[in-house]
């Protein structure tokens, strides 16, 4: 890809604030007796603002939904929004027995990560040519077949329509659901069954639409978008959004944005609405009178939505529990087969997952409710050079999505939109853990593998 240079004040001013905050770090900066985050930190934004200010490939996307511009909304958090909340409301998911003097290897992990993602992002020519899928008919079997399988999948969990409308919605109905049928292949095939719904509804929406690209209407997006959540209420929040955003990928691919910052405050603001919706399914019951209240409570309880936002975005601080591991292990494979039923039972307990909670917590014994995210697992395992090595790989990945959606959704929208919700699975290396993807890819992947498997055949035999 040819590198282009611009010139913006604030790129420029990031530049000399840069330049500024390296003297002060190498003036003043102690890791053992004056470890101040200050500084460090604001390597973040600063390192993200002389490139984003001062390099055109940075630049998003002009279409609202894209994988390029959802790995920029991710970094932008990583690197801006999350140091900078953390310089003014602090750090709310360390715990407190933590005497953090790791600071340095942490800002020092993200800034490697950043850069050979960008170097892997950079690698692949956008020009990359990759088989152009053009429109299927699937005809009435795929999508029938499809919002079959979700719904005899909920039947299976919930046992009728009512129980899944009145509980679904609340986690530890659909927690105890699970366990209830944890260890059995009817379990294991009904939770996979109903991550068919909305792929189903966008099967029937681009017959139904006949694959124009012209833009839609509100009213027709918010009615496919509601279909497409009706099935998928049970799902963790990640689970609910991925699919709404690869539908909306290609509801709204000729939705140009206007403006970008409003764009984004609308971005934030949807965030904030999501950790809700987490919120309100904790409660043991819905008295739909109450949300209001409900939603003042949230507001109010500020630890729980900075401890959200640092923990689902990442946090440089999430780092720490593995930094403090005296005997670093490997991993990787333990961590990767994690996830995997019946196999990865006896590979659980070298998991990074356990090894990282049982340091998070100072506690042998304890639940694996952290993630352990992906650039300190492979630090963990594999020091820097291995963190190099990983997010390079990662952007050329990123890449890839971001080139084989723009060359396909215009073509045929359901397989670019299939490829968007693999590209937000892999998002899982950014933003998750190694064990989360593996996870996503068993339990989540395979309707759109299956429709871009389809695609593919007819590809070949047309050939």
């Amino acid at each position: 890809m040819k590198i282009t240079l611009k010139r913006t004040w604030w790129g420029q001013s990031a530049v000399i604030g840069l330049m500024g905050t390296v003297i002060w770090i190498v003036w003043a900066f102690d890791p053992t007796f004056n470890p101040s985050p200050t500084p460090l930190l604001l390597l973040l934004p600063l390192i993200w603002g002389c490139i984003k200010g001062n390099f055109y490939f940075l630049d998003s996307d002009d279409v609202v939904i894209t994988p390029k511009n959802m790995m920029l909304l991710i970094w932008f958090h990583k690197l801006i929004i999350i140091p900078l909340e953390i310089l003014t409301v602090g750090n709310k998911i360390l715990p407190e027995y933590y005497d953090n003097q790791t600071i340095l290897t942490e800002i020092l992990i993200y800034l490697i990560s950043f850069g050979a993602f960008l170097l892997g992002w950079l690698i692949l020519d956008r020009k990359t040519t990759t088989n152009h899928y053009t429109t299927s008919h699937y005809g009435r079997i795929l999508p029938f077949a499809y919002i079959s399988i979700a719904f005899i999948s909920l039947l299976t969990l919930y046992g009728s329509i009512q129980q899944y409308v009145e509980g679904a919605i609340f986690s530890y109905v659909t927690q105890e659901t699970l366990e209830q049928q944890a260890g059995s292949i009817i379990g294991f095939v009904a939770n996979i069954g109903q991550r068919f719904w909305p792929f189903g509804i966008m099967l029937i929406w681009s017959q139904t639409s006949h694959g124009v690209t012209t833009k839609s209407s509100p009213f027709h997006v918010a009615l496919w978008l509601f279909l497409a959540t009706v099935g998928i209420l049970s799902s963790n929040r990640s689970n609910m959004v991925y699919p709404l955003l690869a539908f909306g990928s290609v509801l709204f691919r000729g939705q140009k944005v206007y403006s970008k910052w409003l764009l984004l405050l609308f971005i934030e603001m949807s965030i904030l609405l999501a950790f809700f919706f987490g919120y309100i399914r904790v409660q043991p019951y819905l008295d739909y009178q109450h949300i209001e209240m409900l939603f003042d409570e949230y507001l109010q309880n500020n630890d729980y939505i900075w401890s959200a936002h640092q923990l689902y975005l990442g946090s440089p601080y999430q780092l720490s529990p593995l930094l403090n591991i005296e005997s670093p292990s490997f991993t990787l494979i333990a961590s990767l087969l994690d996830p995997v039923p019946i196999l990865g039972k006896d590979f659980r307990e070298y998991s990074g997952p356990s090894i990282y909670n049982q340091a998070f917590h100072d506690n042998p014994f304890v639940s694996q409710d952290k993630v352990i995210p992906v650039a300190g697992e492979l630090f963990f395992n594999g020091g820097y050079i291995l963190v190099f090595i990983g997010h390079f790989v990662f952007g050329v990945i990123y890449r890839w999505f971001d080139v084989v959606f723009k060359q396909t959704v215009h073509n045929n929208v359901v397989v670019a939109a299939c490829f968007f919700y693999l590209m937000l699975l892999f998002s899982a290396t950014l933003l998750l853990s190694l064990s989360v993807l593996v996870q996503f890819l068993l339990y989540n992947a395979l309707p759109a593998l299956l429709i871009i498997g389809i695609n593919w055949l007819q590809i070949r035999k047309a050939s």
